[in-house]
């Protein structure tokens, strides 16, 4: 089975860009090493195919990347970025625009055969990003009517990290509200897993 995880930062964990078996040392790493001991019979093809800091436009570009690779299950992890390059950059992505993006990505990982698992993104209660929630609000609308209408299934993050951080500082599952730590990457690898079952 090819996997392919296609995504930003929080996908990407810091793996070499140059070398294509490298998963990073985030959640792509630890689904890996959870998924082959869990299912010794299927023969993994798990490709990592997130960069840092990227947009829904950015992947867009990229997108025929991953077809070429003609993956079975491609889990998607995208979105922050659009709402964080508006206070870094000034680029601003309109809900319009973030729809198109979101929606010619999943189009085209269909079009080649793919199962897709769609990753909320997600911010943490944090000050100095609580200015980042009503815009990802809106993207998060946004992804939700595309699961629904496309019919393809959700990990909603931002729900679950929201409600378990109710309890548990912030911090112990993302330092800066985004990234997440060790302990907020396999919270985010059992949640995929528990999606990619319904594939396996």
């Amino acid at each position: 089975m090819k996997l392919v995880f296609f995504g930003d930062s929080i996908t990407e964990a810091g793996r070499n860009l140059y070398d294509p078996a490298d998963l990073g040392e985030g959640f792509v790493k630890i689904a890996a090493s959870k998924l082959r001991p869990l299912y010794p019979d299927i023969a993994f093809d798990i490709y990592n195919f997130g960069v840092g800091g990227e947009r829904t436009e950015e992947l867009l570009a990229r997108v025929d990347e991953v077809t070429a690779v003609k993956p079975d299950v491609v889990v998607l992890e995208v979105g922050v970025n659009d709402v964080w390059r508006r206070f870094t950059n000034e680029e601003i992505v309109t809900e319009e625009q973030f729809e198109k993006n979101y929606s010619s990505i999943v189009k085209a990982l269909k079009k080649c055969g793919a199962k897709v698992i769609l990753v909320e993104p997600y911010v943490l209660d944090m000050k100095d990003k609580r200015r980042f929630r009503p815009y990802l609000n809106t993207y998060i609308a946004v992804i939700r009517e595309i699961a629904r209408t496309e019919e393809l299934p959700l990990v909603p993050l931002d729900e679950i990290f929201n409600g378990i951080t109710q309890d548990i500082k912030p911090e112990e599952f993302a330092e800066d509200g985004v990234h997440p730590t060790h302990r907020g990457c396999r919270y985010i690898a059992d949640l995929i897993i528990k999606e990619l079952k319904k594939f396996l």
